[in-house]
């Protein structure tokens, strides 16, 4: 079995954010030890402290209330491929007076960083992280 590191400084991973109550990407701002980060997630900016789980001990996913943390949709995937390939490229701000087009990445003050699916003449579908939302744009 594989010995846990932690991610690099300054890379981001996938882990459950307290304050969101869901699974986030946090990106890593410094080691505090080997086997501790100090991270922030990339949706509500919130740090915490991440340890890396103890060999052998599983951590059952539950959410500051008790339920079980939210599950990934089945755009996760492609959310995370879209990731991957262009994340570090600079979104557009969100406004719905901006045009946009397909594909175009965006980054919206509440949902955060999105991809453009499908464009209407004033509604655009963007891909966020944990679901397909229909936004106005184009507005005059």
């Amino acid at each position: 079995m594989a010995e846990l590191t932690l991610p690099a400084v300054a890379k981001s991973f996938f882990t459950l954010c307290k304050k969101c109550d869901a699974d986030r990407y946090h990106r890593v701002l410094t080691h505090t030890s080997s086997t501790s980060a100090k991270i922030e997630c990339e949706v509500c900016h919130s740090k915490k402290t991440y340890t890396l789980p103890k060999p052998g001990v599983v951590r059952k996913k539950t959410s500051t209330t008790g339920r079980p943390a939210a599950r990934r949709n089945t755009h996760a995937d492609e959310y995370n491929q879209l990731m991957m390939n262009r994340g570090s490229e600079q979104g557009l701000a969100f406004s719905i007076r901006t045009k946009y087009s397909i594909d175009q990445k965006i980054d919206h003050p509440k949902f955060g960083a999105g991809f453009v699916k499908n464009v209407q003449s004033d509604r655009v579908d963007v891909m966020f992280q944990d679901e397909v939302k229909t936004l106005i744009h184009n507005k005059q």
